[in-house]
């Protein structure tokens, strides 16, 4: 390898560190005072986002270790009276499993399915579509709601994130590495891609009122 085409290879090496460096603190700046420590930081009123993942892994049958802080921040949330209504955003089964265990729970505020919020971009414009005028608040882990709240800021949205923890194991901590990605990727889908959904419903339909 000459040294000129060592030189543009370690350039373009470079310059991918420091835009998967800046997207990601551009991303996470987002949050900052936006994650709310307790439940009566969150306007009241509010609709609430619960961004929808896995429950158990799919080859393995164990539990995602993400998923049952984000079913236990929804119903703490949804018990404090701050919120008016949840949307429950994943696939199907995402959006159906967890409406299933936060009405088990004994949540009695409306909770609407959509299962068509297959990527985050699809479940905040989604959520748009739905309550353009409302304040959403979006529970996940920090480092996934950090992510929905720069989307929403982009579209000009009301929003807030409350955060569930981060869970045990080791598989939360694949899931962060993971999101370190899905950071650039979002900048790429806005400024490059032009925020190709995953589905094809219209963003204003297919949610389900889960009864």
């Amino acid at each position: 390898m000459s040294r000129w085409l060592k030189r543009g290879v370690g350039a373009v090496l470079a310059l991918l560190g420091l835009f998967l460096l800046g997207s990601n603190l551009w991303v996470w700046s987002a949050g900052w005072g936006r994650l709310a420590a307790k439940s009566s930081d969150i306007p009241a009123g509010s609709v609430m986002v619960l961004l929808g993942t896995d429950e158990f892994v799919r080859t393995t049958g164990e539990r995602t270790g993400t998923f049952r802080p984000r079913i236990e921040a929804a119903i703490t949330l949804a018990r404090s009276g701050r919120v008016k209504c949840v949307v429950t955003s994943g696939t199907a089964v995402h959006a159906r499993t967890m409406a299933t265990q936060l009405r088990a729970a004994g949540v009695t505020c409306p909770i609407i399915e959509d299962p068509y919020g297959w990527r985050t971009l699809d479940s905040v414009l989604r959520a748009k579509a739905s309550y353009p005028r409302e304040h959403l608040v979006f529970v996940s882990q920090g480092w996934h709601c950090v992510r929905a709240l720069w989307i929403a800021d982009r579209e000009g949205m009301k929003t807030s994130a409350y955060p569930a923890a981060s869970g045990d194991g080791w598989r939360p901590v694949l899931s962060i590495v993971r999101d370190c990605f899905a950071k650039p990727k979002a900048l790429l889908d806005r400024y490059l891609l032009g925020n190709p959904l995953a589905a094809s419903v219209p963003v204003g339909e297919g949610n389900v009122p889960h009864l």
